[in-house]
């Protein structure tokens, strides 16, 4: 829980680039050029280990300065820095498994990322229960399971590509970095991966506001991001199959097929918005508690007030999500990028100048705010 914040700026800045190459691969997919799309993956591939390697190092370098600006519990600062090593020092293996999984989605793959997800997923929770409770390695063990589990899945992915899809396996003679298409990558990846890494930070310093409110406050923030995951995951990837679809119809010029695919995405985006309020506010308070000790009461009634408070704000997530799909998939992420900082920064505002007063709930209602201005 202290550690994610740190972590997700990081590694979110990675799959931003990833998304932002896929874009312009499904682009080169819709185009039917399967020339330049190979060119353009080998590309991804050598200007994104080159890079991700600088990351890895810098992160490595900065934990020490960055960790303690959130005020965590002095107890938790040992293992979360020892967490946060593992993590960065296999960040190329998120890497791979990332652009690898972006080419196949650019093919109009989606299936088979879902299922190498699953399989991570699944490899990782038991390495979780074999290295934390068997053998001992507290956050550290998490940390190996979850770079263990992207390495496997990364090798799967290359594997499956060679079989499945030979226009997008790479041999050694294939590694060409291609300086005209990595300027255009560039200019696709450095909008997304800015704004995942505009939003994370604004998740750090919301974490900044929270600590000091207390351990009971910080264990109930932590459970409801967790659930908050689940309750958000559909609609980004609602919006990833929106960016995709539109990327493609864009490079094959089907200009009403780009308008269909963004009306489909508007109606599922809104069906899953209501489900979620109704769902998220009968089960707050079991929610919570899959995340809690038994018996830290005061810890569910914290995550169950803010978990209420955010259920009107559930109408907006995934419809922002699938606008941001759009304009993505039409190659304007800069309106994406923007409207990340916009929210982003009113959520950290109002949660700063309400937390004294409000608590927990005052991360509800800076982050409804935000949602609702990013949206309109």
């Amino acid at each position: 829980g202290v550690a994610s914040p740190v972590m997700n700026i990081v590694l979110f800045t990675v799959i931003g680039l990833c998304t932002g190459a896929s874009i312009y691969m499904a682009t080169l997919w819709g185009e039917g050029d399967m020339e330049k799309c190979r060119r353009e993956f080998s590309t991804c591939i050598l200007a994104g280990i080159a890079f991700t390697a600088a990351v890895s190092a810098l992160a490595l370098f900065c934990i020490g300065p960055i960790l303690p600006l959130m005020q965590p519990p002095a107890e938790l600062m040992g293992e979360a820095t020892a967490y946060l090593r593992v993590i960065f020092g296999g960040l190329i293996f998120s890497y791979l498994y990332n652009i690898y999984t972006a080419a196949l989605r650019a093919a109009g793959d989606s299936a088979s990322p879902l299922y190498f997800l699953v399989l991570s997923s699944v490899i990782n929770i038991l390495l979780d229960l074999l290295f934390v409770p068997v053998l001992g390695w507290g956050a550290v063990g998490a940390a190996v399971a979850t770079v263990l589990a992207q390495a496997i899945s990364a090798l799967l992915c290359y594997l499956y590509t060679a079989k499945q899809f030979p226009q997008l396996h790479l041999r050694r003679r294939d590694l060409v970095l291609d300086s005209r298409l990595l300027r255009t990558t560039v200019g696709y990846s450095q909008s997304a991966a800015l704004q995942q890494t505009c939003f994370f930070i604004g998740k750090f310093l919301l974490q900044g506001a929270v600590n000091p409110l207390g351990t009971d406050t910080i264990a109930a923030f932590n459970a409801v991001s967790r659930i908050e995951g689940f309750v958000l995951a559909p609609g980004n990837s609602i919006a990833t199959a929106v960016t995709t679809f539109i990327a493609q119809n864009k490079g094959a010029r089907k200009p009403d097929r780009i308008f269909d695919g963004f009306r489909q995405g508007c109606r599922m985006a809104w069906g899953y918005d209501i489900l979620m309020v109704i769902f998220m506010y009968l089960l707050a308070r079991p929610m919570t508690s899959l995340f809690v000790d038994a018996g830290e009461t005061a810890v569910v009634a914290e995550g169950v007030r803010y978990l209420h408070a955010m259920c009107p704000f559930y109408l907006l997530p995934a419809m922002g999500d699938v606008m941001q799909g759009f304009f993505r998939g039409i190659g304007k992420l800069n309106v994406s990028l923007f409207g990340t900082i916009f929210q982003i920064s009113i959520r950290v505002a109002l949660t700063y100048l309400l937390a004294g007063s409000l608590g927990l709930v005052s991360v509800s209602i800076a982050t409804g705010t935000g949602w609702c201005l990013f949206l309109i």
